[in-house]
């Protein structure tokens, strides 16, 4: 997570996934009311240390005014991305194409400065220290 200084945060996958289940049990109070930046890094690992970055997703995540995940949004932008793969036209034999996943997906994206992407790999492999983003139980 990137707050708005681009301080980075550690969200484990397991607490975003209880997040994405049950947004209201696990909501982030300094998050309230804000769109705030994620970043999701797959890291190869040999004998448990981490080796390289394989692939990074960089993607928004709205929250109310008490800091619950709008999980609703991200999982239309998730629908809206897969929508854009394989687009489909308004009617048979028409050339007009419907871009309205197209829309929903960029307003769900960003893309970071090559600093910022470099620092984000940097703590993805362990090179420098992230914070674990304190999540208070509800």
């Amino acid at each position: 997570m990137i707050d708005q200084t681009n301080h980075l945060s550690r969200l484990s996958g397991s607490k975003f996934a209880a997040m994405l289940a049950d947004p209201t049990a696990h909501p982030i109070p300094q998050f309230a009311a804000r769109r705030v930046r994620g970043a999701e890094a797959v890291v190869e690992q040999a004998q448990r240390r981490p080796v390289r970055v394989i692939r990074m997703v960089f993607f928004m995540l709205a929250f109310n005014e008490r800091g619950i995940l709008d999980a609703d949004a991200l999982m239309r932008q998730a629908a809206a991305a897969f929508d854009t793969l394989y687009p489909q036209t308004r009617s048979k034999g028409s050339t007009v194409l419907d871009a309205q996943s197209r829309f929903v997906v960029s307003g769900g994206r960003w893309k970071p400065t090559p600093a910022l992407e470099a620092e984000i790999r940097a703590a993805a492999l362990g090179k420098q220290k992230c914070p674990v983003l304190k999540i208070p139980r509800s």
